[in-house]
């Protein structure tokens, strides 16, 4: 294992990769340079890739911006200037307002009709997200192979104005609500086309539309720069530079997958940096109060791979999340709630009770003895990633399902490392084990007994969450056979609960959500998945930083950050360079 590093040598590795004109030995006075850490390291930045961290959305959100903006109960306009919805025909016209991509390049409508139409609904395309768009014409028609790019109902009806025409039945509110999720942003089509498979990890070919842009990048996941993207909605050249970002830069840390978090809370409180969205579990509990909390989209689940024998039976699955004291886990990494569903409520007022807080070890084995799975091999595999939470998680539920008869082996997956190219042409590239397990699983390829990931929902609409874990709206990107049907990365077909969800998607207004409540309650009595945590971000931020805000989806927005005595510190880190 590496050994971990200092902050202020993370900070010096930072400044000798920057990309920027001006050296870190010679900052130049653009605003503050704030220093921020963020948590696991994210090691792609394709906003429509299959990502299974949290962590990571809220990376994307830094670089990318979709057309609206989901906050404090109400949607926005983002890269959206003005929208008009004509229910008649239903249509969604938006306009797009002046705002340019990192290389100066203005944002046209047409990045977004190839970032839904050629990215996020392409078939091959292995991500859930897919179904954030289903409620456009021809759109689920499109992911499921039986429809072509050109069929899709989106169109740049202008340079800068897109035409979006949603089915018949579709709430175009929730439409809106959808493409707030950083994972309809749009993406500027690569020049040259053989740089698809990578140019979400290269600094020479990633662009970005958001607040930010990189500066530098370490990928092996200590960290990375952000600054200013000038010509985030304003044209580059605008002489009130701050006017849309006040930061300058954003000195982003993270942990590289298998280290320990090496800062801590009191690194805030002596303004060595100035915000956090992680820290050490035993720090936790103490600084609890001071902690701003916000309910994320995602729920730390633990899924199966069904084509194991054991886990094709309903109901040793159901006996192995009955064991689960989900308050325990709680305690042990104290930010987040226990799942009391698969679907979060990020409103905060869920009733449900599909899954129990608690432990219920009795019913639990008394599911596995009418289960006849004694000639079956109890003993599993839980592959979680190399983190402290994970670690707390997993001691709480394997403790849980030793007491239940079974043997658990717990494997932790860091880093995997790829090389496209040979030769002197040859380019190495990172990524999470965990995120390449789950893509492998998405296409037929399912190495895992159980895993653990973050599932992300990507939206309040339940149809979105549920939808990834139907055989026909997943957005699996396994190739098919003629008149075969994809499974989620579970392996899993139910063609009850495939009904359920379809019914849902055809209904409108109670009816729907009816449908919706009992597909939901359906899932959490066959247990393809379980879900453990909803989870929640929490932000530890210093006293000397103002301004911050935070979306409907629990994500920090740095825009309009404002930093106390922000020079001090630019003369403090130019003296550690």
């Amino acid at each position: 294992m590496k050994k971990v590093v200092s902050l202020l040598l993370v900070l010096a590795t930072l400044c000798v990769l920057s990309l920027s004109l001006v050296s870190c030995g010679e900052p130049k006075d653009d605003g503050a340079r704030i220093d921020i850490y963020l948590g696991g390291g994210v090691y792609d930045f394709d906003p429509t890739d299959y990502y299974v961290d949290s962590n990571a959305e809220q990376v994307m959100s830094l670089l990318y911006e979709p057309l609206f903006r989901y906050k404090d109960g109400k949607i926005e306009c983002a890269m959206a200037e003005e929208y008009a919805v004509d229910e008649e025909e239903r249509t969604i016209v938006v306009t797009l307002r002046e705002s340019y991509w990192s290389n100066n390049t203005r944002v046209k409508a047409a990045d977004f009709v190839y970032a839904w139409s050629e990215r996020l609904l392409d078939p091959s395309n292995p991500n859930p997200a897919a179904a954030l768009l289903y409620d456009i014409e021809n759109a689920l028609e499109l992911k499921s192979g039986t429809a072509t790019p050109a069929d899709l109902k989106v169109e740049a009806t202008d340079v800068y104005e897109l035409t979006i025409t949603y089915r018949d039945g579709a709430n175009p509110e929730q439409i809106l609500k959808n493409l707030a999720s950083v994972a309809t942003a749009p993406i500027r089509q690569p020049a040259d086309a053989s740089t698809l498979g990578y140019w979400s990890k290269s600094l020479a070919t990633i662009l970005t539309n958001g607040p930010f842009r990189f500066s530098s990048y370490d990928a092996l996941g200590s960290g990375f720069t952000l600054v200013r993207n000038k010509g985030y909605h304003q044209a580059f050249d605008e002489k009130d530079y701050d006017n849309e970002v006040r930061p300058g830069e954003l000195v982003a840390l993270t942990t590289p997958i298998g280290e320990k978090v090496e800062l801590s809370y009191k690194d805030v409180e002596k303004k060595v940096c100035f915000y956090m969205s992680d820290a050490p579990l035993s720090e936790r509990a103490e600084i609890k109060d001071d902690v701003i909390l916000n309910d994320h989209t995602s729920v730390y689940t633990y899924v199966f791979n069904t084509n194991n024998p054991l886990f094709a039976n309903a109901n040793v699955r159901l006996a192995l999340s009955l064991a689960i004291d989900r308050s325990a886990i709680i305690s042990a990494i104290t930010y987040g709630k226990a799942a009391d569903g698969f679907v979060p409520d990020v409103s905060g007022g869920s009733l449900k009770t599909l899954v129990a807080p608690v432990s219920r070890m009795d019913e639990a084995k008394a599911l596995i003895a009418s289960a006849n799975i004694a000639g079956l091999d109890k003993s599993f595999t839980l592959t979680i990633a190399d983190d402290e939470r994970s670690a707390a998680v997993a001691k709480v539920v394997t403790d849980a399902w030793t007491e239940l008869g079974f043997t658990v082996t717990v494997e932790k997956l860091t880093t995997v490392m790829t090389t496209v190219g040979e030769g002197a042409a040859a380019v190495t590239f990172y990524d999470s084990g965990i995120q390449q397990a789950v893509k492998l699983a998405s296409y037929g390829r399912d190495e895992f007994d159980v895993i653990a990931v973050d599932w992300q929902t990507y939206t309040d609409d339940a149809f979105v969450a549920l939808a990834s874990l139907t055989s026909n709206m997943n957005g699996g990107g396994k190739e098919l056979p003629a008149g075969d049907s994809r499974s989620s990365i579970t392996g899993w077909k139910d063609a009850t609960y495939d009904a359920l969800v379809s019914a849902a998607y055809a209904a409108e207004g109670n009816d729907r959500a009816k449908y919706l409540e009992e597909a939901e309650a359906y899932l959490c009595r066959e247990m393809p998945v379980i879900p453990l945590v909803f989870n929640q971000n929490a932000s530890y931020v210093s006293k000397d930083l103002k301004k911050l805000e935070f979306d409907g989806f629990g994500h920090v927005i740095f825009n309009e950050a404002k930093q106390k005595n922000y020079k001090d510190y630019l003369e403090r880190e130019s003296e550690e360079d």
